[in-house]
């Protein structure tokens, strides 16, 4: 059989005039036409019979105009699905979130969604808005990367500590609806290759009057509407301590540190209640900050946050109570593969601020992390090169005091060296 392939309109032209030329008595094409019009095309005999009955049925039809452009869309056109925008817009605003969430709702493959998004008929909307970073804070966010490294004299190349000993905590507002105020804040912390826990800012109050949902009297969840020191340490003396001694792995190093951001209701450091119940049953917990206005210098900013609201949004929730159950089931049913990308994610973050000499100015790198885990290669710890650390540590030798950078190089183990 002779191969197939796509004719062009001339070429379908051209045949119809032959078949129509060769034409018995019976209105039919001579015996052997069809074969060698096939063997002159490079076509199978097929090909040329559906051309002649699509051509005799447009006779029979009474078409003036005999159409015979090719009806062959290709794979894509012949299985493409078209937008329905007017189910587009009836489908839930909630669940527009994500991708899959919207090829659920559409009745679609993910990839169809993706197809609509790379031909632009629909987009994905950020609202991303990244601080104005100042020159200390640059600085700042320059030795905050270069303190998470280490020096292997072995094989003279620099690389990323472990994460087994820090724990990330930061308030995210989870809500009802993307429109409304918040009716929920809360505080998690996780461990590179677990999660903690997560809790809400919430108090309960008995109903003032009755109502459809709740009679008078019958205790209402609320949402803490300011949130202060006194809340904070409580959350960590009450939630986050104990959850940490309970779950943290006994092989690890109990000297562990709680990293948080600088917003203004966190506790200090040397916190007198905090500190008494952060050394018991030998453990030795500190709080230490991150950079200013350096949400990416944190997991839970950089993505496991928005993980849990993308599968929090899966779920309406209509009062804080049902608010409350779907954000913890979100953050159980994530999985603890998500945290081991995040927190290589950050890695990445922190080589793109040492590129820029502490700046804010680049995009979060995309490393197929997916496809990498499933093929086994990829690495719990970035390899960074050593030339960009030994760069950034000569920049900041022009901006920093004699005694920050001796305190920095020995913590990251280069000190005595160029």
């Amino acid at each position: 059989m002779a191969p197939t392939k796509n004719l062009s309109t001339q070429q379908r032209e051209h045949i119809m005039q032959k078949l129509l030329s060769a034409l018995n008595k019976k209105g039919k094409p001579v015996l052997g036409t069809i074969s060698a019009l096939a063997i002159e095309f490079q076509v199978c005999r097929k090909t040329i019979t559906c051309l002649w009955n699509d051509v005799k049925k447009q006779m029979t039809n009474n078409t003036t105009m005999i159409n015979l452009n090719s009806k062959r869309g290709g794979r894509e056109a012949a299985n493409k699905i078209k937008f329905d925008e007017e189910k587009f817009k009836a489908s839930k605003y909630e669940l527009k979130g994500a991708q899959h969430s919207v090829a659920k709702q559409m009745e679609v493959s993910i990839s169809t969604v993706c197809r609509w998004k790379r031909n632009k008929v629909i987009r994905r909307h950020t609202n991303a808005i990244k601080p104005t970073l100042n020159e200390n804070n640059k600085l700042h966010r320059l030795s905050f990367a270069l303190s998470k490294c280490e020096y292997d004299e072995q094989n003279d190349a620099f690389k990323f500590k472990p994460y087994t000993n820090v724990v990330h905590i930061d308030e995210k507002h989870f809500y009802l609806t993307r429109e409304t105020q918040s009716y929920y804040l809360a505080l998690g912390d996780v461990f590179f290759d677990g999660k903690i826990g997560i809790w809400p800012f919430i108090i309960q109050e008995p109903a003032k009057r009755s109502s459809k949902n709740r009679k008078r009297g019958e205790l209402e969840t609320k949402p803490i509407q300011s949130i202060t020191k006194e809340h904070i340490r409580a959350m960590l003396i009450t939630n986050v301590l104990p959850a940490i001694r309970a779950k943290w792995p006994a092989e690890l190093s109990k000297h562990i540190y709680i990293q948080q951001d600088n917003a203004k209701p966190h506790i200090a450091h040397n916190d007198r209640e905090f500190l008494e119940e952060a050394m018991k049953d030998g453990f030795n917990i500190q709080l230490v900050q991150q950079p200013p206005n350096s949400p990416d210098m944190n997991v839970l900013d950089l993505g496991f946050f928005r993980s849990i609201q993308a599968l929090q949004y899966q779920k309406s929730a209509y009062n804080v109570k049902e608010l409350l159950r779907a954000v913890n089931n979100a953050f159980q049913n994530l999985s603890p593969q998500c945290l081991r990308f995040v927190f290589i994610t950050l890695q990445a973050c922190m080589i793109e601020v040492m590129k820029r000499q502490g700046g804010f100015d680049y995009h979060i790198p995309h490393m197929n992390k997916t496809k990498a885990a499933r093929e086994g290669t990829l690495p719990d710890y970035l390899s960074i090169d050593k030339q960009l650390v030994v760069d950034s540590l000569q920049y900041l030798f022009t901006k920093l005091s004699t005694e920050k950078m001796n305190q920095l190089v020995e913590l990251i183990g280069y000190a005595g060296r160029d």
